[in-house]
């Protein structure tokens, strides 16, 4: 790992003024300069999550994705309750037009998510109680094979872990945990791996990254799974980390840097899978929330993509106008104005987020 530096945590705090600085000029650099082209230019890559319905009604959008992104994730339609509502018929309409888009425009796609304890049909429990692991592994099975080929990169196991729930090892208390043990977490990565070699098996969590109590909490429970399955012999290629923060909460990169060296220490790689700066806790002006977003943004980028086993970086969407902070009513501003959380605003103008992401893919070690 490349050590986070004096250098590096000036880079991070001077980052914003750079974004301030090259925002001036995005009606005539964004044509020359993409984040998929400063991603490869380092060996990483760069994407976002998508969702049918939003690319469906926007052109804009559409194009976006095809010029500014490397990989595309769908948000729901590879969930078990998007593919399989009643049990036995199972439908990969919308899962298969995201997979078809990313084709279309040269793109890959990533898999998200096999297993979660949300968005998950109610049948599945009752299912898991009377006859086991059968159940679990019949869909991951036929997930793996409908996208054998065409999808690599896999989330296969998703926010297992919940320290305030009480129990052993800080396992969240999910429907698989109550009906199958604590080991189907590895029981779910052995069937993937099984029905195709290929893929490239991440265990995927949110609330690594920020630096208190609940985020260290955290931190510890994943690291002492993620040890636990590399002793097993379970076939997990890596980490992902979602990234999906909160400015009323502190970042130290120290700290995030000591973590993911410690993941990479277990022969693992990293992925930062749904990147996102939720601005609620904050009441200034547009641009004034904008720069603290990127300086956010800076510093977290900065540090992760110092550490070699970090691959790439997803957003969880591009534009605000389509971010889950938006558009979901609970987790509105109360001010009723956009949340300044993804690369584009609701417009599709590049804000400062997209320039400290741009510079820190560009300046990121190669690998």
């Amino acid at each position: 790992m490349t050590a986070i530096t004096r250098r590096h945590l000036l880079t991070a705090i001077s980052g914003a003024a750079v974004a301030r600085t090259m925002e001036a000029s995005a009606q005539t650099t964004t044509v020359e300069k993409t984040l998929i082209a400063a991603a490869r230019s380092k060996n990483l890559t760069y994407g976002a999550a998508m969702a049918t319905w939003q690319t469906d009604r926007d052109v804009v959008l559409r194009r976006t994705f095809d010029r500014q992104c490397g990989t595309i994730v769908p948000e729901w339609e590879m969930k078990w309750g998007a593919i399989e509502g009643t049990r036995g018929t199972r439908n990969y309409t919308g899962a298969d037009r995201v997979v078809s888009f990313a084709a279309s425009h040269g793109l890959t796609c990533r898999g998200h998510a096999a297993i979660w304890y949300r968005n998950l049909p109610k049948w599945v429990e009752p299912a898991l109680k009377a006859e086991g692991v059968e159940v679990m592994a019949a869909h991951i099975q036929d997930l793996m094979a409908h996208y054998k080929g065409k999808i690599k990169s896999w989330d296969i196991v998703n926010e297992a872990i919940e320290p305030k729930d009480g129990l052993a090892d800080s396992l969240r208390n999910t429907p698989f945990l109550r009906q199958l043990g604590s080991d189907y977490i590895g029981r779910a990565f052995t069937i993937a791996a099984e029905a195709d070699p290929n893929i490239q098996g991440f265990y995927n969590e949110y609330g690594l990254y920020h630096n208190d109590s609940k985020d260290h909490d955290r931190r510890t429970a994943v690291l002492a799974l993620l040890q636990k399955l590399k002793q097993q012999g379970v076939p997990i290629y890596g980490l992902g980390i979602q990234g999906h923060h909160d400015l009323a909460r502190p970042f130290d990169p120290s700290v995030f840097a000591a973590f993911l060296r410690d993941v990479a220490g277990l022969g693992l790689k990293i992925l930062i899978t749904e990147l996102d700066i939720d601005d609620r806790s904050l009441s200034q002006t547009v641009s004034e929330r904008d720069r603290l977003v990127a300086e956010r943004a800076t510093a977290f980028l900065t540090t992760a993509l110092s550490e070699r086993a970090v691959e790439g970086v997803l957003t969880w969407g591009l534009s605000d106008k389509y971010s889950w902070l938006n558009t979901s009513t609970y987790q509105k501003r109360s001010d009723g104005t956009m949340n300044r959380c993804l690369p584009y605003d609701e417009n599709f103008q590049t804000k400062p987020f997209w320039y400290s992401l741009y510079y820190a893919l560009r300046n990121a070690p190669s690998r």
